[in-house]
């Protein structure tokens, strides 16, 4: 029974220490994230966030996703709030009947969460942005110019958190 437990603990100890989330291990093969990094309101952590690719290099040209667990609990409402303030950030012309268009469409993809939880949104070129929630699938968004400003909210020069962007592209 020892030695079971033995051979157990050094299998555990084998093991990666992250893994790509199974939502998207089925496109993204990558053990550890590629970068990381986490946004604070008011000294409390409101989130952590992963960027996973099996690209050298992070590309709008290859699959990657962004995978977001929760430090605090939002609703729908306010994710979706949110998300439309930062795009904004990120492309200034985004225009209200885009918003309009998206809001529908965001409030499927968006449930509730609360600490703990995970919203994990997936981008394979050419394809709907697939988002899931603790695993299980929530819906997609097509449009590439949704995308590029859904994941701008982390990854664009022009985001409102260049601390965190550096650390998920790894620039510092």
């Amino acid at each position: 029974m020892l030695r079971g437990f033995v051979l157990s603990l050094a299998l555990l100890a084998s093991l990666p220490a992250f893994a790509a989330p199974p939502e998207i291990a089925n496109v993204i093969k990558a053990d550890k994230p590629y970068g990381e990094g986490h946004m604070n309101f008011l000294f409390i952590n409101a989130y952590n966030a992963r960027l996973w690719t099996d690209a050298l290099r992070w590309t709008m040209d290859q699959p990657f996703a962004m995978e977001i667990t929760y430090g605090l609990s939002f609703d729908t409402d306010d994710l979706v709030e949110r998300t439309f303030k930062e795009m904004k950030t990120v492309d200034p012309g985004l225009s209200g009947a885009e918003t309009a268009r998206l809001t529908p469409e965001l409030n499927k993809v968006y449930p509730p969460v609360k600490k703990g939880d995970r919203l994990t949104a997936l981008y394979v070129p050419g394809q709907p942005v697939m988002f899931s929630h603790n695993g299980a699938l929530t819906g997609s968004i097509a449009g590439d110019g949704f995308a590029r400003d859904f994941f701008g909210i982390w990854l664009s020069p022009n985001t409102s958190a260049p601390s965190l962007r550096d650390k998920l592209l790894r620039l510092k």
